[in-house]
């Protein structure tokens, strides 16, 4: 079965439920936790509060079958090397009682799941008011992560997604085929046709060069950015993968690449990552095709993820991207954001 085919596997909202508070034994914590849903997409992730204390943990309940126990180690591997040498701000880990970094249990239907708990950190998600600034935040934490990543000696087994082409563009990419995606009509297919042979050839020759193809974040967009007291801090890790550093930025742009302020969002994103990492013309020149390519697979994901609140609120997301992609086909597409 491929992967963007065990996506779909939705379980019951009361099975998630039921599954997170089977989970919480695991991490010594009481069953009368109250636990409130925040998100549920790849994975369910809920607020908990332990009763009396009120002291508040987010547990990650991961879908059964999409990433291996060998996998969610690698994620978590990386998020402890990040701590343990002050890269970024990032939730602890809270290991088992059995000391491991994540759970094993079976759910209601007796498959495998696997369940990780994090400190819970107080902040905001940045809003447009503030966005621009805390992308200046994120271009420098990119940088240096992507620093890290590439003298980090990956641990035996490591075993993490690769964010090529294929994977956002494929029959079989990792969350589905733009294709199939039933709002992309014959003449917008004809389009996208021609987006997709563009981009092949420009990411061809673009090549994946040393300083700048690695072990990247991966999903570093609005809702998985906390600002606390002015400090971003970076959460959920679970696409972390390899890829071009500078797809991080197309990552940071998700679901934002037709907003008004997108150019300010993308020179505030390079300023902060140049004062770290020095870019050449090739670098900037690739930048107009890495969001384009985000936005591709973005079209696929919404072909298999109708049951998350993106899903639901962004009804226009095919026809915007039409228009992305007939400015990304026309070459002004970030043009002037790349090139300040």
């Amino acid at each position: 079965m491929s992967r963007s085919a065990r996506v779909t596997e939705e379980p019951l909202p009361q099975e998630w439920d039921s599954n997170g508070q089977a989970a919480l034994a695991s991490f010594g914590l009481p069953a009368d936790c109250s636990l409130r849903l925040l998100s549920l997409s790849e994975n369910a992730t809920y607020l908990v509060t332990e009763p009396g204390s009120g002291q508040h943990h987010i547990l990650r309940l991961h879908r059964p079958g999409y990433r291996s126990r060998a996998e969610i180690e690698s994620e978590l591997a990386w998020i402890g090397a990040i701590r343990t040498q002050g890269v970024a701000h990032t939730p602890a880990v809270i290991r088992t009682l059995d000391d491991e970094p994540l759970a094993e249990f079976r759910d209601a239907r007796g498959c495998r799941q696997h369940a990780v708990l994090f400190a819970h950190i107080d902040g905001q998600a940045p809003t447009e008011g503030n966005l621009a600034e805390a992308f200046q935040q994120v271009g420098r934490i990119s940088a240096e992560l992507h620093r890290h990543s590439r003298g980090w000696p990956l641990p035996a087994g490591f075993s993490r997604p690769c964010w090529d082409v294929e994977a956002a563009m494929g029959v079989n990419g990792h969350w589905g085929y733009w294709r199939n995606n039933l709002d992309v009509g014959k003449g917008d297919a004809r389009l996208l046709e021609r987006v997709d042979l563009q981009l092949r050839r420009q990411l061809a020759a673009y090549g994946r060069p040393a300083h700048g193809y690695g072990l990247i974040h991966g999903d570093m967009r609005q809702t998985n950015l906390i600002v606390e007291a002015g400090q971003v801090h970076i959460i959920d890790f679970d696409d972390c993968g390899f890829s071009w550093h500078l797809y991080e930025l197309a990552c940071s742009l998700s679901f934002i690449e037709a907003h008004p302020q997108r150019d300010a969002y993308t020179a505030a994103w390079l300023e902060g990552y140049r004062s770290m990492v020095r870019l050449d013309s090739a670098d900037l020149e690739i930048i107009p095709a890495l969001v384009m390519l985000r936005r591709m697979l973005l079209i696929g994901w919404f072909s298999t993820h109708g049951h998350t609140q993106e899903a639901r609120e962004l009804k226009d997301y095919v026809p915007a991207s039409l228009e992305i992609a007939e400015q990304f086909l026309g070459g002004h597409y970030l043009r002037e954001a790349v090139q300040s």
